[in-house]
């Protein structure tokens, strides 16, 4: 698979129809992850409203209910009449208060399957690659975990975290496995925001990711599924302890 087709997935997983007509708040956080996970870039217009409530399988008032969220946010602009639409603004809201908002809600029970699932995802994922990757792949996720190493704010380190988990699931050679981890990605993005505040997390996550891809690179599955369990688990941990503290970074 190649890394064009990751963002391709990406907006498949995001875009995807809502069942049972959907409601504006999950629509919302669908584009405001598009958004911040940079599938959605700045200056970026949508689709006409018509196309994008179709897209999603909702009503047109659904749709410009989430749309008003969003802009309450300060994450898209629109303009009305001939040549109007909305747009992806330059502004951002406080990525960490937007971040602690998402995971408040989240009951003990669910961070723990959230863990499970992104392991599960990551160790075939990684276990995988290490039998099929090829030098493109390794060179790829060489770049994923030195973009985390470099990581300037817990934003950069969320999204390179991001990054190199599906390029690992692409690198396994799968379509199933690439549209799960995006997924799983979705949905964990505001832990792994607040998690990566601590400069301690990125670190140990970074040099986890390192010896990932070394066994990738060495056809070594066992020790490729090993790294990526622990470096997941890490983050889960770190996530745990922030819910015990309100979520306070």
């Amino acid at each position: 698979m190649r890394t064009d087709l990751l963002s391709t997935l990406t907006r498949r997983v995001l875009f995807a129809p809502l069942a049972d007509q959907g409601r504006a708040d999950v629509v919302a956080v669908r584009l405001r992850t598009a958004i911040t996970l940079g599938v959605l870039a700045e200056g970026e217009q949508l689709p006409a409203e018509a196309d994008l409530a179709a897209q999603f399988n909702i009503s047109p008032v659904t749709l410009r209910e989430a749309l008003t969220q969003l802009r309450d946010q300060g994450l898209v602009t629109t303009k009305r009449g001939r040549g109007g639409g909305t747009v992806v603004t330059a502004g951002r809201p406080d990525q960490l208060r937007a971040a602690a908002e998402q995971a408040r809600p989240l009951s003990g029970l669910d961070l723990r399957d959230l863990a499970d699932w992104r392991r599960a995802v990551a160790a075939e994922s990684a276990a995988l690659a290490a039998r099929r990757a090829s030098a493109e792949n390794v060179a790829l996720l060489e770049r994923g975990s030195d973009r985390l190493s470099t990581a300037g704010d817990e934003v950069e380190a969320r999204r390179a975290d991001s990054r190199f988990l599906i390029e690992l699931a692409a690198a396994a050679q799968s379509v199933r496995l690439s549209t799960s981890m995006i997924g799983l990605q979705v949905e964990y993005a505001p832990l792994l925001t607040l998690a990566y505040v601590d400069t301690g997390v990125r670190s140990t996550v970074s040099q986890l990711f390192e010896a990932t891809v070394r066994a990738v690179r060495d056809a070594e599955p066992d020790v490729a599924r090993g790294c990526v369990v622990r470096a997941v688990d890490h983050v889960a941990g770190r996530v745990a302890e922030l819910r015990t503290r309100g979520w306070a970074v």
